[in-house]
């Protein structure tokens, strides 16, 4: 699941839980009507579903108002892929598809989105990023919450070759030809770095200090920035401390809403997007903007249009829905989801 702003204390349950569903076995499938549909283009929405179901990923095309609520099962017999569907990612013709509470990727073709493999070994992982067609770095908590870590996964064989020790990573982002960027959000909003790793030897090579629990990263004018969510302190006061955006290169940056998320890129570079409580903008040197007034858990910026897919996951436990907004803030169209909404990803 993302990072809610959850105190210490409830974390510690809602981990355990996850870590009693995560065992749960596999269900008999019992549908082999496979829809047989062409997922090469689309928005793909990643639902992490109920603390009591399983998550799944929900299609839409919007040429034809065509929507697929669970893409997964509707091309593989039924099947459900586990407790908190975390993230989605495609590669070089496939899908990693993050399952966070059952510490596994599920591999797809990222066409038909039938099932190919599963990536094991995992604890708690969260995010997915390849950096060439032999490789890829998984980051990942830990399977007691607090011993994080980047997985390096061989994308031949599927299996994790070796780890670094990261304070509860989440998010990356590649900078140059060989430096990888990792947010280190610490797990319970303890811990405010980000790394830099060297993909050339495939190691730490310097971590810095950055406010308010650092979660993932997008260019500005070519340059990399970093949003944190803020969160609760250390017990026993838990007190509560803001968001933040911050240029990597020299620090600066802006205080923002706690629950501050998702930022993205628009196609030409210059503006940044993220959510916290609404959708805002930035781009520099003033202070964001907001320009949508709507519940957000996630966003994603369309890198041709520049329209932006906001997700509205209501109260978590019922269907929740995607709203298209122009850049500009004027809504376009909303379609349905599944459970707790999170991801988004965008195929053209």
């Amino acid at each position: 699941m993302k990072v809610r702003l959850f105190k210490p204390s409830l974390f510690f349950v809602l981990l355990a839980l996850s870590a009693f569903w995560a065992c749960k076995p596999d269900p008999v499938l019992n549908d082999c009507g496979n829809r047989n549909g062409n997922y090469d283009k689309g928005i793909f929405v990643v639902n992490e579903g109920s603390f009591n179901g399983t998550g799944s990923i929900t299609w839409h095309d919007e040429s034809r108002n065509l929507t697929v609520e669970d893409v997964y099962a509707s091309e593989n017999c039924g099947a459900v892929l586990g407790q908190f569907v975390q993230s989605l990612t495609f590669h070089n013709g496939k899908g990693y598809i993050v399952v966070n509470g059952a510490n596994k990727i599920v591999v797809v073709d990222a066409s038909t989105f039938e099932y190919l493999d599963t990536i094991g070994g995992l604890g708690f992982p969260r995010y997915f990023y390849a950096v060439d067609n032999n490789t890829a770095y998984v980051t990942q908590w830990g399977a007691d919450g607090f011993s994080g870590s980047l997985a390096k996964v061989d994308l031949n064989t599927n299996k994790v070759l070796s780890t670094i020790a990261l304070p509860q990573p989440e998010k990356m982002f590649k900078s140059g030809a060989n430096t990888l960027l990792v947010a280190n959000i610490g797990g319970y909003g303890l811990d405010s770095t980000v790394s830099w790793v060297d993909l050339s030897i495939g190691q730490e090579v310097d971590r810095r200090k950055f406010r308010g629990a650092p979660s993932g990263f997008a260019a500005l004018n070519g340059t990399p920035y970093v949003i944190c969510k803020g969160g609760y302190g250390p017990a026993p006061n838990y007190d509560a401390y803001p968001g933040w955006l911050a240029n990597t290169t020299n620090g600066n940056g802006f205080e923002l809403l706690p629950g501050a998320d998702d930022l993205c890129a628009n196609p030409a570079g210059n503006t940044l997007y993220y959510v916290a409580g609404g959708i805002w903008s930035y781009t520099g040197p003033g202070a964001p903007v907001k320009i949508v007034d709507q519940p957000s858990y996630g966003l994603a910026c369309d890198p041709v249009s520049g329209n932006l897919y906001c997700s509205d996951p209501k109260d978590f436990s019922s269907p929740g829905s995607v709203s298209i907004y122009q850049p500009n803030g004027t809504k376009i169209a909303t379609f349905p989801v599944g459970i707790a909404p999170g991801e988004i990803v965008i195929r053209n």
